[in-house]
């Protein structure tokens, strides 16, 4: 019950504004309407943790034979920080559109509460059919934001691979069901068997594009800053829950080396372009592809709760960061303060980050530090950049809530520091935290001194950061194409004038062959 109560506040408070609208269109306080719908679903996520576990079944799917379990959603030490972030996230977006003209739109608003809705249902999924329905909402809403987004032929197509990849990782999600199902029980989430754990390590880093390493999509600027980011970081939060639920046996399997070595050349990758690139929206992409590389090879090393401990700064520091879009001291103070609670320093959020459970493969730790280290100096850079608008405001409260909005990120990973989950208060390996500030200081200080750390900028260039990665995807491309310019020759032919000639040719052809085979 209390999970539907939460779910039932974003969604009332989405369909209030729809009709507001309609019937209202200048009612004038729809915004403060959002804000409370989204501080009293925060209030209640915090509730929870006082009656923690709770369960949420719904009634059983006919036919049975097809659908063998019911959607299930669980509350526990796992998946209520990834929860509490998400409300954080919506809540902290709605407070920040007070100071962004373009996000004053009631139907934008009501779909930030309904996608914080379906992002809650997914990250408290504990079944694959719950899962997998919450992903597929997930991808519907940004398949239909992108394609209304961009008007260019090949953008839509990168847009339809991205889609494509995230429903091949759901199908990866179901294989791993099914796989449960052959070996005579159900796939539950707290207790996965080991057969299944694979399945569902790749499923997670297909979504997150982490495995393989790709980004289908990366004109990020297409979507709005408070939409997109939320849009991004639910889609990356559904994932990343899943993670943490990867049973140990499954990671004994003689491909996790190879898979950690892919992974580190991910983190590697992802946190160099995270470092060099000049626009911030634009560059989304990569912080989520490089925590969520970190959040992968904690689970690898077996680590939970290093794992979610990446998970919760990818979305609370990214959210803190991508949606500051006016220049505001005390807000950009509370963005930096933010690199201490993820840079794994003893009693922070991230402190778990580094305490693995397994030494083995121990070789990839340096390259995967070093991507942490980029991945903090580029947080620093991005942090630092002027904003190229101020903060205009008719009365002293309006001033109060932009950087108010911006500090609620702050002030969450400070308490999910110190209590909230299994990773508070947690000493880590505070050692390696210390070779990460140091390389992290190193490249702050060599940034302006070493051109290929401090790419060209100018208002009528924009740096090639991703020339490496398009030619990748040039070659796979141009396969396309080939391909299917060829299929497109081949229909032509059998559809002109001689096609019946052609048809008859291949019917004689197949008729001598089985002839042959019958003699």
């Amino acid at each position: 019950m209390p999970i539907l109560i939460t779910v039932l506040i974003f969604l009332l408070t989405a369909l209030s504004l729809l009709l507001l609208r309609t019937f209202r269109p200048g009612f004038r306080y729809s915004w403060v309407l959002a804000v409370t719908g989204a501080l009293f679903a925060s209030i209640s996520v915090i509730v929870w943790r006082f009656e923690m576990p709770i369960l949420l079944y719904l009634p059983s799917w006919e036919p049975s034979t097809l659908f063998t379990d019911s959607p299930l959603f669980l509350v526990d030490l796992s998946s209520w920080p990834y929860a509490y972030s998400l409300v954080i996230l919506i809540l902290g977006t709605l407070i920040t559109a007070v100071a962004r003209q373009n996000l004053s739109n009631t139907v934008i608003w009501s779909a930030i509460l309904g996608l914080g809705s379906v992002g809650l249902l997914a990250v408290l999924a504990d079944n694959p059919l719950t899962l997998v329905l919450s992903w597929t909402a997930i991808d519907i809403a940004e398949l239909v934001t992108l394609l209304a987004s961009v008007k260019d032929r090949g953008l839509r197509e990168r847009v339809v691979i991205s889609f494509t990849t995230r429903v091949l990782g759901s199908s990866f999600m179901l294989w791993a069901n099914f796989v449960s199902v052959a070996a005579g029980g159900s796939l539950n989430f707290v207790a996965a068997p080991s057969q299944a754990g694979i399945y569902m390590l790749i499923a997670a880093g297909l979504r997150l594009g982490v495995l393989p390493m790709h980004l289908p999509f990366r004109t990020e600027s297409a979507l709005r800053r408070g939409f997109g980011t939320v849009l991004r970081l639910t889609s990356a939060a559904s994932s990343l829950v899943l993670l943490a639920r990867i049973p140990f046996a499954s990671l004994y399997s003689p491909l996790i080396p190879y898979i950690l070595f892919l992974v580190t050349i991910a983190a590697l990758y992802s946190s160099w372009m995270w470092l060099r690139a000049s626009n911030i929206l634009d560059a989304r992409p990569y912080w989520t592809l490089g925590m969520g590389s970190l959040s992968i090879a904690s689970t690898l090393h077996a680590n939970p709760d290093g794992s979610i401990a990446w998970g919760l700064a990818l979305i609370l520091g990214g959210g803190a960061l991508f949606l500051s879009s006016i220049e505001h001291i005390w807000a950009k103070r509370s963005i930096l303060l933010n690199i201490a609670f993820m840079a794994a320093l003893p009693f922070t959020i991230t402190s778990t980050g580094w305490e693995y459970q397994s030494n083995a493969w121990w070789v990839f730790t340096p390259f995967l530090l070093s991507a942490h280290a980029f991945l903090l100096a580029g947080y620093f850079r991005h942090a630092r950049r002027s904003q190229t608008s101020s903060l205009n405001v008719t009365n002293l409260f309006q001033g109060t809530l932009y950087p108010a909005g911006i500090m609620i990120f702050t002030a969450s990973l400070f308490g999910l520091s110190i209590t909230g989950w299994e990773g508070a208060l947690n000493l880590g390996a505070w050692f390696l935290s210390i070779v990460v500030i140091l390389l992290t200081a190193t490249l702050i200080w060599a940034r302006p001194r070493i051109r290929a750390l401090n790419p060209l900028e100018a208002h009528w260039l924009t740096p090639n950061t991703e020339t490496g990665f398009n030619r990748v995807y040039d070659l796979f491309w141009n396969v396309y194409y080939a391909v299917r310019k060829a299929i497109e020759q081949v229909t032509r032919i059998l559809e002109s004038d001689g096609g019946i000639l052609w048809a008859m040719l291949f019917l004689l052809i197949f008729a001598s062959l089985l002839s042959g085979g019958i003699r």
